[in-house]
C-alpha cells in the first residue's frame, strides 16, 4: 500500500480539483493525475469522475476515501509515537458539550509542570466523539448513555473495537437562566418543560436520532421551538437571555453556575456518564491523569461508579 498516494487522493477530494490539489502538494498536476490513476488501477475502482466541469467523487470513491482517511490517521499516530522522540506528543479528548469536562481540561493544563505535550479538547457531536476515538484522533471520548441510546452506542463501540468505562450516574436536570420562570423551583417534571423553547446541540448529518446529546427528547410533545446550537457559549447566552431550557447532567463546575440554575427532573430515568477508548490501547499517563481529575470533579455531584470497562 502506498500511503503517499492515499494522501494525494484525500487532498484532491478536499481541494475539489487536481489543479488546486497539485498547488497544495507542491507538485506538477500531471504527476498528481498519474499517481491517482495508478491508485485507481491498483484497487480496480474509479475514485473520481473527471468532467469538463471538474471532478466528482464516485460512490465507490467516497467509501474508499473514508477508509483512506482512517488509514492515514493511524499512520500519523504511529509516526508521532515512534519516529520523533523529541517532538511533543499530542493528548486529545473528544466530548459532548460538558462544563465539567472543560474545567477538568483546564486543571490538566495547569498541573502540567514538564510541558512535554500539546493538548486538544474537541466539544462535538455524539457521532464525532466516537469516530474521533475510533480513528485515534482523540485518545478518549466523554459521553452519556441511557436506556434510549445504549443499544446504538454499544453496537458502534463493539463494531469498532472500542470499550467504555462508567464514571457514574446522574439524574437529568434542566438548565435555565436565573430569571427564568422555573428558576425558583426545587424540582420539575417533563410536563413542566413543554411550555418553553428547548436548546439542543446540533448532531452530525445523518446520525441516528438516538444519538441526541440531551438526556430527554421533548421535541415530539412540545409545541415550542427547538433552538439548535453547536457550542456551549451560544447555548449559555440563549439560556441567560431567553426563557429557553436545556436538558443535561445538571453539573456546573465553572463560574457559569452563577448565571444559571439547574433543577432535577423528577420523572426522568437516571443516565450513565462514560468514557470510551480503544479496546487494545493502554491509556497514556495523561489520559489516566485527566480521568482522575474528572472523577474528582464529579465526586460530589454524581453517584460514582466502579472503574470496570465494558
Amino acid at each position: 500500500m502506498n500511503f503517499q498516494k492515499l494522501k494525494y487522493a484525500v487532498v484532491v477530494a478536499d481541494s475539489g480539483s487536481f489543479r488546486e490539489a497539485a498547488r497544495r502538494l507542491f507538485m506538477a498536476q500531471s504527476s498528481l493525475s498519474t499517481a491517482i490513476r495508478e491508485l485507481e488501477e491498483e484497487y480496480d475502482i474509479q475514485i473520481f469522475e473527471r468532467t469538463k466541469r471538474g471532478i466528482f467523487i464516485t460512490e465507490e470513491g467516497s467509501e474508499f476515501l473514508s477508509y483512506a482517511r482512517d488509514v492515514l490517521s493511524q499512520v500519523s499516530v504511529m509516526e508521532n509515537r515512534y519516529l520523533d522522540a523529541n517532538q511533543k506528543k499530542l493528548f486529545s479528548i473528544s466530548s459532548q458539550h460538558y462544563d465539567f469536562v472543560s474545567e477538568a481540561f483546564a486543571i490538566l493544563l495547569a498541573t502540567d509542570e514538564e510541558h512535554t505535550h500539546h493538548y486538544r479538547l474537541l466539544e462535538t457531536s455524539t457521532t464525532h466523539v466516537m469516530e474521533n476515538v475510533k480513528n485515534a484522533y482523540s485518545e478518549i471520548g466523554i459521553l452519556y448513555m441511557n436506556a434510549y441510546n445504549q443499544k446504538v452506542i454499544k453496537q458502534y463501540l463493539n463494531h469498532n473495537e472500542l470499550q467504555y468505562t462508567e464514571m457514574g450516574t446522574f439524574q437529568p436536570h434542566v438548565f435555565v437562566g436565573i430569571n427564568h420562570p422555573l428558576a425558583d423551583r426545587e424540582t420539575v417534571t417533563q410536563a413542566d418543560l413543554l411550555a418553553y423553547p428547548s436548546v439542543t446541540f446540533e448532531q452530525a448529518q445523518g446520525s441516528s436520532a438516538q444519538l441526541t446529546e440531551e438526556a430527554l427528547d421533548l421535541a415530539e410533545e412540545s409545541t415550542q421551538a427547538t433552538i439548535y446550537v453547536s457550542d456551549r457559549a451560544t447555548s449559555i447566552n440563549v439560556l441567560v437571555k431567553t426563557e429557553a431550557i436545556l436538558v443535561g447532567t445538571g453539573i456546573l463546575t465553572s463560574p457559569f453556575r452563577d448565571m444559571m440554575r439547574t433543577i432535577p427532573i423528577v420523572d426522568a430515568e437516571a443516565n450513565h456518564m462514560i468514557y470510551i477508548q480503544n479496546k487494545y490501547r493502554k491509556l497514556s499517563a495523561e489520559a489516566e491523569h485527566f480521568i482522575e481529575i474528572l472523577a474528582d470533579q464529579l465526586t460530589d455531584v454524581i453517584d460514582v461508579a466502579g472503574d470496570e470497562p465494558a
